[in-house]
């Protein structure tokens, strides 16, 4: 973080505010010790694990969208989050680059073969990729529901020239 300008701080502080706010972890723990007790049982404890890996992932894409709430520009979440991600700062790093291939990346998923979606579907993580989270991000930056609810952002106009 200590290569993030305000603006990227602030977007990150807006995700993990998102997760205050929404109180996961206290779901994720209450979840964890619900499914505690049917974890051995077969069939029953593996479907109980992976709708805990699903809700996990679906607050990062909470959050994601939180942090956009905040920054008002996807271009400045997306900075942030390919700092976090590359983890030096030994390179120059493009956010507008980074923006383009989330959008390729879901255009090249959309006419990939079945098994390679639901290879990539099937793969356990903590958080969903990075470019898989940008792309769901620029998606929710370009729609209606984020217009309305910023309407003075950049992050529509930004998405749009990206398409």
């Amino acid at each position: 973080v200590d290569r993030c300008s305000l603006e990227e701080l602030q977007a990150v502080i807006g995700h993990e505010l998102g997760h205050l706010k929404c109180e996961h972890s206290l779901y994720l723990t209450l979840g964890g010790l619900a499914s505690t007790p049917f974890r051995q049982l077969p069939f029953v404890g593996s479907q109980i694990d992976s709708a805990l890996q699903d809700w996990r992932l679906a607050a990062e894409y909470s959050c994601d969208r939180a942090s956009l709430l905040v920054a008002q520009d996807l271009e400045v979440v997306a900075a942030a989050l390919l700092k976090l991600f590359s983890g030096t700062s030994r390179y120059d790093l493009d956010p507008k680059a980074f923006i383009q291939q989330a959008v390729d990346y879901e255009k090249q998923l959309e006419r990939a073969n079945p098994l390679v979606r639901m290879s990539i579907e099937q793969q356990r993580r903590t958080h969903p990729l990075p470019v898989k989270r940008l792309s769901e991000l620029e998606k929710w930056a370009a729609s209606d529901e984020f217009r309305r609810l910023v309407p003075s952002s950049t992050s529509g106009k930004e998405s749009e020239k990206l398409r």
